[in-house]
């Protein structure tokens, strides 16, 4: 099987797939170190009245069981639903954990006494465990490595699919529990057993720490702000100087010690999610030459959500010293980019950000399933018996199925609101249509389960009869087989997420109904809606709309959900799980061979060394030389000092035959022609190639039939932001509108930062779309010049005119790398190219400074 890289593969993600499970002898220290959930807290309504609840898990299999199956007594019967509860570990609890589930119990117990008799509450809070005595509980227990539970599942077996078509795959995480209470034998002994046998490097940071990263700044502040929820930050978590984010940025310094310590050369450093968004930076400014690819799996909200964050720059630039972001649709990628564009003012494309450092690629890569895996476990004989079960179960009903995780954003509660309504609008369907919603725990904390439970009843109340429910609402996850039968009896799949990444219950239901072809309603603020047009489309807020949708999905003919299936299917192998992942490790691969990836800082320095060699070589030479930066001073007037020292070195480099000098300016030719016009032989370009003066002519221009229509946009935009801006100014060339900033400077840096941010969105948001121009940000300019118009071209007629054997270009801005990027092309000539400063460039050479470039120069002269 062909590799997919020859490199090795880390990818750093908040969990690992192995934690660890302990063997405890003692049964009264194990009852004190597993994580104390206890049942009861899960289905709070078994010990309250029916009459203003919705039915527990126990009280909805009862109300399933309304058949006999023949032969078989009550107690043999077979449920309907077959609950799953995941494998409890043996793991140590923190102190934070055990605090949470008391709290948590306490409040259960007090809700539920009017219904026990009093004192039970007292009596029923359990013990807790102090660290010292949990230290010795654990100092000498065995232990195991067992796959973990929590954390990125899809991601894990999608690497581990496709883990034999890769050199090696290696993990860096935490375990997923806390890690005080061990000795540090013990976490030597799991170090050493994770690097040695599961390629993983663990992290096992103070509980505190995970604590303030995962729970409170992970949780209560970057997630809800990711899926735009604000809420009151009464704990006041999102400071930047909070324990919260010290907390958040010291773990992910911990994955980068980490990181830094086992890197090997070329290694590709795949960065995962929220959890770990400063992780980048921090393993840039350690190995400059790493490859480091980061991917977010949950939404990037637009630009007004993001810059209430405190910490918005410090994330931002942290991100960007990745080569590769990747993102799962168009719309978060945008938003993205956006986001740099406004707050860090970033020359932004729509395929990726230059900075002065190196070229930071954005891509889109939607994650899916594993095709041929699922379609296996649909197979299997059990799911068959449950599907045989359902149908049976709900002979001649139409079924209606959801799976969703019970927290805010999944938009639970507006469905069971939006199925209200269509058995409210559509009386025909009653007693014909039942919902099952499956709900799955998280570790969210509040009302919302109770809001869900008031709807649920009501509509139950409403609308049933001796023979029919019109909601099974089952708050636990129930075994994978009958869940795939589920979906497989499903006539419909309802999924109303009101904001949400990839939602691959929707991929698992199209699979499932190969058979039937039935529909999927889908929330058009998912993730997935963007690869799913055949889908019906729907916008949970409203609840008249999803109850049509319910409506004519239950009423589609066979023909028309046949070719919804079809593209629906079609899209799902597209966007496998094996592809996303090797996309992104195919992108991962290429990265230092793409152009304008590198740091200039890697590339060798020019000296006049090298410069004589290739001249003492060559019978006909071209210099092309950029101007402001390069032979003077950028961002300020030449004074009679610097342009006496550039005039005198033109002179003298035009004074030889076998040179052809020209510089090639982004300045008027009015200005060009006022500073270097009294060198005879020297050749002139201005306006970025639009206009130029050969060797002994006057000045022509090179492009006819430009369009220019943008220009009164452009300059409502710049007059706009000028009468905002103390100081600024605009300038208008005959190829190009600049808008100053620099002199307000003075005033107050930051807003004047902030409005040219503003400024460059405005453009972006209204120009760039209608007219093909781009956008040059200088630093402390905003350019906008036509795209036909580029220094590559001039270069390129300059090269037919005079024939050169050899080439020097230097130039120290953007607008120089076409012209670096054609030159590179010419395999028949000699070239060198050289950027001044230090940034990502496609020079081949870099020079530190204007100073540099004219000693340099004048040594070559003198060595010629």
């Amino acid at each position: 099987m062909t590799k997919i890289t020859d490199k090795r593969v880390i990818v750093a993600t908040l969990f690992l797939p192995y934690t660890v499970d302990f063997q405890l002898k003692d049964k009264k220290a194990r009852s004190l170190v597993n994580h104390p959930v206890p049942s009861a807290i899960t289905t709070t309504t078994t010990t309250t009245s029916s009459s203003n609840l919705i039915p527990n898990l126990i009280q909805s299999l009862a109300n399933h069981q309304q058949k006999e199956v023949p032969g078989k007594s009550n107690d043999q019967e077979d449920s309907l639903f077959d609950f799953t509860q995941p494998e409890v570990l043996i793991q140590p609890r923190s102190k934070h954990q055990q605090q949470r589930d008391e709290d948590l119990r306490h409040k259960h117990l007090l809700s539920s006494s009017a219904a026990t008799p009093t004192g039970v509450a007292s009596r029923s809070r359990r013990g807790s465990i102090d660290n010292d005595s949990c230290s010795k509980i654990f100092a000498d227990a065995s232990w195991s490595v067992k796959p973990c539970s929590i954390g990125n599942i899809g991601l894990n077996n999608t690497l581990f699919s496709i883990q034999d078509q890769l050199d090696q795959l290696a993990w860096v995480g935490t375990l997923g529990m806390p890690t005080d209470a061990l000795s540090i034998k013990t976490k030597d002994e799991i170090h050493k057993v994770f690097t040695e046998q599961y390629h993983s490097y663990p992290i096992m940071p103070a509980d505190n720490v995970f604590e303030g990263h995962y729970n409170e700044y992970c949780k209560q502040v970057l997630w809800p702000y990711f899926h735009y929820v604000v809420q009151d930050d009464a704990h006041n978590l999102m400071s930047q100087q909070g324990d919260s984010y010290k907390a958040y940025k010291e773990l992910n310094q911990q994955f980068a010690d980490t990181i830094v310590r086992n890197y090997q050369e070329n290694d590709q450093i795949w960065i995962n999610d929220y959890h770990l968004m400063l992780l980048p930076g921090m393993i840039r400014e350690k190995i400059p030459n790493a490859i480091i690819g980061f991917f977010l799996h949950i939404p990037f909200p637009s630009s007004e959500l993001f810059r209430c964050l405190p910490p918005r720059k410090e994330l931002l630039q942290a991100m960007l010293q990745s080569d590769v972001i990747g993102f799962q649709t168009y719309s978060f990628a945008r938003h993205f980019l956006q986001t740099c564009s406004r707050i860090l003012s970033v020359d932004a494309t729509p395929s990726g950000i230059q900075l002065d450092t190196h070229y930071c690629s954005v891509d889109i890569n939607p994650i899916g399933i594993d095709v041929h895996a699922l379609q296996k476990k649909i197979a299997d004989p059990n799911v068959a018996r449950w599907v045989t079960k359902l149908k049976e179960k709900y002979a001649d009903r139409k079924l209606i199925v959801a799976r969703d995780k019970l927290d805010s954003i999944k938009g639970v509660r507006h469905k069971m609101l939006a199925f209200e309504e269509f058995l409210i609008r559509h009386p025909e369907w009653r007693g014909e249509v039942v919902l099952i919603q499956i709900a799955l725990s998280t570790s969210e904390h509040n009302e919302l389960r109770a809001h869900i439970s008031d709807v649920v009843s009501r509509v139950n109340s409403k609308f049933s009869t001796i023979s029919y429910q019109p909601i099974v609402f089952l708050h636990q996850d129930i075994s994978f087989t009958q869940y795939l039968a589920l979906l497989t009896c499903a006539d419909a799949c309802l999924l109303t997420p009101l904001r949400d990444g990839m939602n691959l219950t929707s991929h698992e239901y199209i699979v499932c109904q190969q058979e039937t072809h039935n529909p999927l309603i889908l929330s058009e603020f998912t993730g997935t809606y963007g690869s799913f047009g055949a889908s019906i489309r729907i916008n949970p807020w409203d609840y008249r709309q999803v109850s049509e949708a319910i409506h004519e999905a239950l009423s589609m003919g066979a023909e028309e959900k046949a070719d919804r299936w079809k593209e629906l299917y079609k899209s799902i192998e597209t966007t496998s799980a094996q592809n996303f992942a090797r996309n992104i490790i195919n992108q991962l691969s290429k990265v230092h061979n793409t152009p304008g990836r590198r740091f200039s800082i890697q590339i060798p320095k020019l000296n006049s060394s090298i410069l004589a060699e290739a001249c003492k070589s060559s019978e006909k030479r071209l210099f092309l030389f950029d101007y402001g930066g390069t032979l003077i001073p950028h961002g300020k007037p030449p004074g009679s000092e610097d342009l006496s020292k550039s005039l005198e070195l033109l002179t003298t480099l035009t004074s030889d035959p076998r040179n052809a000098v020209y510089v090639i300016s982004g300045r008027t030719k009015t200005n060009v022609e006022t500073d270097l016009g009294s060198i005879s032989n020297l050749g002139l370009s201005a306006e970025n190639g639009y206009y130029i003066k050969p060797l002994g002519e006057d000045w022509q221009q090179v492009y006819d039939n430009v369009d220019f229509s943008w220009k009164p946009t452009i300059k409502e935009i710049f007059q706009y932001y000028t009468e905002r801006t103390p100081g600024a100014y605009m300038e208008t060339k005959d190829t190009s509108i600049v808008w100053h900033y620099r002199n307000a400077e003075c005033i107050d840096s930051q807003y004047t930062s902030w409005q040219a941010a503003e400024c460059q969105n405005h453009i972006a948001d209204s120009v760039n779309k209608n007219f093909t121009v781009h956008v040059v940000a200088g630093n402390t300019t905003i350019e906008v010049i036509p795209h036909d118009i580029n220094k590559s071209s001039i270069a390129n007629r300059i090269l037919q005119e005079t024939h050169p054997d050899f080439v020097l270009a230097i130039g120290d801005d953007r607008s120089d790398e076409d012209m670096f990027q054609f030159l590179k092309k010419q395999k028949e000539l000699q070239v060198i190219t050289c950027t001044v400063g230090t940034r990502s460039t496609e020079a081949h050479y870099f020079i530190p400074n204007v100073d540099s470039v004219l000693n340099t120069l004048n040594e070559l002269y003198h060595k010629k």
